[in-house]
């Protein structure tokens, strides 16, 4: 190795030379180049790698106490070898054809690692790799253009993409957590590829235990594959499986797209806090599902200040498939989520056209004891169809839509929403302006089932309560329950929805409706409450006549309409 130049920032640190990384000139002949000794190593030069072999690595990390700092500078795959194909059923652990890939820079089972500052671009298969490691911090980097036609494989699923951070997995499940790992200010963008049966990724977090991930960039991740990868999702902007006590923090997953199913962030454990994060514009053109947010399996789950705007799915026969859960959301929480807060979070301009399952801001699947506060669905719309159809629009929902196996449904109870605003959603296809990659999703019949569009939709749920709430000019129902039992929908407003304010449709128990206020939905009275329990005490006044006679109390539910 040469000494940096003298009054380099780096110039302290042992220097690493593109000739370290290629290993001479003969292919024939190069070595791996590996750190085998703690240390502070630093990149001397832009460096163009041409890997040795298939699964070659461009930098191994094999020891305790190194930082590697690539001093601004970039690690670039140059001509990336053809990859090496499944030979048969038994070569094909990840179900696809492809079973090699290249690693820019690679650690496993080392601690106290710090990695930084500077570019991997390119890489077939993953940028950087760090596996069974522990105290590892990230900081200051761009991985983008990798995955390709390359794979690394994790356990039980074949993944390319930019940085993937992982614990280990035995061969009879147990898991060993790698821990105090931080994502610092790095930029995972324009990872791609074009493989079946394969997750792209723009990050990956796998058994991982106590995660920060603060001021990264997860965008433009891609993969035009529509065929599935043993999971939904076979592009994720960042992706968070089976780890706990993860924070991340002022992060974005904008622009990540599938032939199959995108979505912005994935999580998936324990104790997740998701805060000032953005989503937006995840979409598939020919999938089942894409979202902003997909959380799924977890306990303990808090959001605060996040966004998903202009989450779409252009494909009119979205989910098709067995679990009609969603087209196209903004945060879908579910599948079994239990305890979760989600506070001041918005989802605006969320949309579809599939006729098979909803398009909604907000969707609780199969959840439990799961909040919303302060909550905002704006102008999030699908096109229903014809009303046999579940093609549904909404603002909020909360279905459950899994069967348990010892029989029933999982979650659907105690699920609540609080002081939240659903506007304008609809079943009407036209956008306030055209803008590719608009014209796919809006082409065709501009108009839906209004029966089948509502501010907020509670279907099956137990004990659920929507308390404080304003649902306005929603094409539908301000609030439908569909088979519900023991609600409580106390202090709402509902305004100007185009069917009516509340339908409690065949209720499965009981629903207490106290204080709510339904100002001209439908066209009169009748239109305000729909379907509420006897005895429930409704106050009727037309504007511009005398108010009604006798006291009010707080039960009543007051109905306003037009003379």
């Amino acid at each position: 190795m040469s000494e940096l130049p003298h009054g380099d920032a780096c110039c302290r640190k042992t220097p690493i030379t593109a000739q370290d990384i290629n290993g001479g000139p003969d292919p024939s002949h190069r070595v791996p180049f590996v750190i085998t000794a703690p240390g502070q190593y630093a990149l001397a030069e832009d460096v163009d790698w041409v890997a040795a072999g298939e699964d070659a690595r461009a930098i191994t990390i094999a020891s305790d106490d190194v930082t590697l700092d690539l001093c601004g500078r970039t690690l670039r795959q140059l001509a990336p070898p053809a990859p090496a194909l499944a030979r048969g059923p038994s070569a094909r652990p990840c179900r696809g054809e492809v079973v090699s890939g290249n690693v820019g820079v690679y650690a496993e089972g080392r601690r106290r690692l710090v990695i930084k500052n500077g570019s991997v671009l390119g890489i077939q298969g993953v940028g950087i790799a760090v596996k069974a490691c522990s105290q590892v911090d990230l900081r200051d980097l761009s991985v983008r253009r990798c995955g390709g036609d390359g794979v690394f494989d994790t356990s039980f699923l074949c993944r390319n993409g930019g940085i993937f951070v992982m614990g280990a997995q035995d061969a009879d499940g147990n898991i060993a957590f790698a821990s105090d790992i931080r994502m610092l200010d790095c930029v995972c963008s324009e990872n791609a590829s074009r493989l079946d049966f394969v997750v792209t990724l723009g990050a990956l977090v796998l058994f991982c235990d106590n995660v920060e991930v603060k001021r990264c960039v997860f965008n433009h991740t891609a993969n035009t594959s529509a065929q599935p990868s043993g999971v939904q999702f076979n592009v994720v902007g960042a992706d968070f499986v089976i780890c706990r006590n993860v924070l991340v923090e002022d992060c974005e997953a904008h622009d990540n797209t599938s032939g199959g199913e995108p979505a912005g962030f994935f999580a998936w454990g324990e104790n997740y806090k998701f805060l000032r994060c953005r989503a937006n514009r995840n979409f598939t053109l020919t999938g089942n599902r894409a979202c902003g947010f997909n959380i799924s399996t977890t306990s303990n789950l808090e959001m605060v200040d996040c966004e998903a705007d202009g989450n779409y799915n252009a494909n009119p026969v979205a989910s098709a498939d067995v679990v009609r859960d969603f087209s196209a959301l903004g945060f879908r929480i579910g599948r079994a989520v239990y305890r979760g807060l989600l506070d001041s979070c918005r989802a605006m301009g969320n949309h579809s056209v599939g006729a098979n399952a909803p398009a909604a801001g907000f969707a609780l699947h199969s959840t439990r004891q799961v909040v919303l506060r302060r909550c905002v669905a704006v102008g999030n719309r699908n096109a229903s169809g014809a009303a046999e159809n579940d093609g549904l629009a909404a603002g909020f929902i909360a279905s459950a839509p899994l069967a348990a196996p010892e029989g029933g449904l999982v979650g659907g109870e105690d699920n609540a929403f609080v002081d939240c605003i659903a506007d304008g959603n609809t079943v009407h296809r036209t956008p306030l302006f055209v803008q590719p990659p608009a014209p796919p999703v809006d082409a065709g019949p501009s108009r839906g089932d209004p029966q089948k569009g509502a501010g907020f939709l509670l279907d099956r749920q137990k004990d659920a309560r929507i308390v404080g709430c304003q649902s306005a000019n929603n094409d539908g129902k301000g609030i439908w329950l569909r088979a519900c039992a023991r609600a409580l929908v106390e202090g709402n407003t509902l305004s100007r929805n185009t069917l009516y304010g509340i339908q409690n449709e065949d209720p499965a128990g009981l629903s207490a409706f106290t204080g709510n206020r339904a100002h001209l939905n439908g066209s009169c009275h009748r239109h305000n409450y729909v379907g509420l329990p006897p005895g429930t005490p409704v106050r009727q006044w037309t504007l511009g006549s005398p108010p009604p006679d006798g006291p009010s109390g707080p039960m009543d539910n007051l109905s306003i309409r037009l003379p």
